[in-house]
């Protein structure tokens, strides 16, 4: 399992819905399941949970490494356009 935190580093909420977790570039779909929103992409579960320093993100199977950090960035980068807040991926 990959896991990834979405830190916001302007504040400490990021003020947003979950569809600014969507990537941008790659096909996905919204899946029941747990955490806050869960999406599939490329065939891998991916769960978003708001926790207390941020939005984890957890991909539940085998997927690359820079293609799941790609994903995160994209998510980073959708929050911080729907905000203007900003933001930083680290991985866990």
């Amino acid at each position: 399992m990959r896991e990834f935190l979405i830190r916001r580093t302007d504040g400490e909420w990021f003020d947003a819905g979950w569809t600014a977790c969507n990537p941008k570039s790659f096909p996905y779909e919204v899946i029941p399941g747990w955490g806050n929103h869960r999406i599939r992409v490329l065939g891998v579960d991916v769960s978003i949970s708001d926790e207390e320093p941020g939005y984890q993100v957890s991909f539940d199977g085998e997927i690359d490494e820079a293609v799941a950090l790609q994903i995160v960035e994209e998510m980073r980068e959708n929050l911080e356009a729907a905000t203007g807040q900003k933001g930083r991926v680290v991985e866990l």
